[in-house]
C-alpha cells in the first residue's frame, strides 16, 4: 500500500528527535486511553512494520505530529494605505 509506506516513512522521520515517541505515547494515553510504556511499544511495533496502524491512529498520530504553521502576527500586515 503505497500512500500507508508514505505515511510511516513520514512518521519515521517526525520520530527521529530524541523523546518523540515517549511525548507521542504521553498524548495518545490521555486521549485514548492506556499507559505511555504500552503506547510506546505499539508505536516502535509500527515504526519497525511488525503491525499496522489503524485509520483512528494514523489520524491522531497525523495530529499529533503535524508540524506547527506559523502565524503571522498583526505587526507583519502590509499596511493597505
Amino acid at each position: 500500500m503505497k500512500t500507508y509506506d508514505t505515511w510511516l516513512a513520514k512518521l519515521r522521520k517526525r520520530a527521529q528527535p530524541s523523546g518523540a515517541l515517549s511525548q507521542w505515547a504521553e498524548i495518545l494515553s490521555r486521549k485514548q486511553g492506556g499507559d505511555t510504556g504500552m503506547w510506546r511499544e505499539h508505536l516502535r511495533e509500527i515504526l519497525e512494520q511488525e503491525e499496522k496502524a489503524s485509520l483512528d491512529l494514523i489520524l491522531d498520530l497525523d495530529l499529533i505530529t503535524a508540524p506547527a504553521i506559523e502565524k503571522e502576527s498583526p505587526d507583519k500586515q502590509i499596511p493597505l494605505w
